[in-house]
């Protein structure tokens, strides 16, 4: 009689079979996750960026999913100057008291768009954050949650302002003279030469720079809308004086002992901007070396 011959069919269960996983792969788990990529952004005040997070349900059913949406705010500043935030093209929120609470319904496998949208304010300080918290749970199932910040950092504004001819640097010298006295966050100013008339200033506040232009003489005041650092990165990488200038061109030289002789280019040194050239003049030609804004062409190798 064997072990079994006790038991009738029916009362024999079978061992459930276990699903075997392949070596060097997990089984995928079913459930409901935000992703925004990236979470972290910088943007200067007055400048708006947004933010498209995505909310996915990879479970085999619907889901009620509840939103809710918190505010934090990090800031040396004794005062908060509050951001302007959006979600979901209808909710604002600006102060870390608010909460935004919303449900919204996403397919089984399915994922929809949560918009958000913010504004650095005029005034924060270099450095200030704006975290938005969002919390998602599921209705069904407070096992199925996740969560995400986003994260956005005010950095200044660049403005231009208009000046005299001429007179960009005096203008330049007086606004960094008050805004060291008055400590208004001015990081920098640019006078570049090849721009008559304007200077350029990076701030955290450009409305208060625009109020010290209207009592600063030679100043016309700040041109309308703001100036993005690749429109003037050029400016910041100073240009060679030997660019243009080849071997074998005649040049008139504007300085020192030689000022005013005619020579030819033989060499040209673009690490330390200079150029050796032979002058026509002398008995004995010898190379000179001079600099590179200390010539003049007067006519381009053929």
């Amino acid at each position: 009689m064997g072990l079994l011959d006790d038991f009738t069919e029916d009362e024999i269960v079978e061992e459930e079979e276990i699903e075997e996983i392949p070596e060097g792969e997990e089984k995928e788990e079913k459930g409901i996750s935000l992703v925004c990529d990236p979470n972290k952004k910088s943007i200067p005040t007055r400048e708006k960026t947004s933010y498209k997070v995505k909310l996915i349900n990879t479970t085999d059913s619907d889901q009620d999913i509840d939103l809710e949406v918190h505010l934090l705010y990090s800031t040396e500043s004794e005062e908060v100057i509050p951001w302007k935030i959006t979600i979901l093209d209808k909710h604002r929120i600006s102060e870390p008291s608010d909460t935004i609470r919303e449900t919204v319904e996403v397919e089984a496998g399915g994922e929809i768009i949560i918009p958000v949208r913010i504004n650095a304010p005029e005034g924060a300080k270099y450095g200030d954050k704006a975290e938005i918290v969002i919390d998602a749970s599921s209705s069904k199932d407070i096992l199925l949650s996740d969560s995400i910040t986003l994260i956005t950092t005010a950095r200044p504004t660049v403005v231009a302002m208009k000046t005299q001819i001429n007179q960009e640097r005096s203008v330049a010298d007086y606004i960094a003279s008050w805004a060291k006295d008055k400590d208004m966050g001015v990081f920098s100013i640019l006078a570049p030469k090849p721009v008559r008339g304007y200077i350029f200033i990076e701030a955290m506040n450009p409305s208060m720079v625009d109020e010290v232009s209207d009592g600063t003489r030679k100043a016309k005041g700040i041109v309308e809308g703001d100036t993005s650092i690749e429109e003037i990165e050029h400016f910041l990488a100073p240009k060679l004086a030997v660019e243009g200038i080849t071997e074998g061109d005649i040049v008139e030289l504007s300085a020192g002992p030689f000022k005013g002789e005619k020579a030819r280019v033989t060499q040209i040194d673009e690490d330390n901007d200079e150029i050796t050239v032979e002058l026509f003049e002398a008995t004995v030609p010898i190379p000179v070396t001079v600099r590179g804004d200390h010539v003049r062409v007067l006519e381009k190798e053929k």
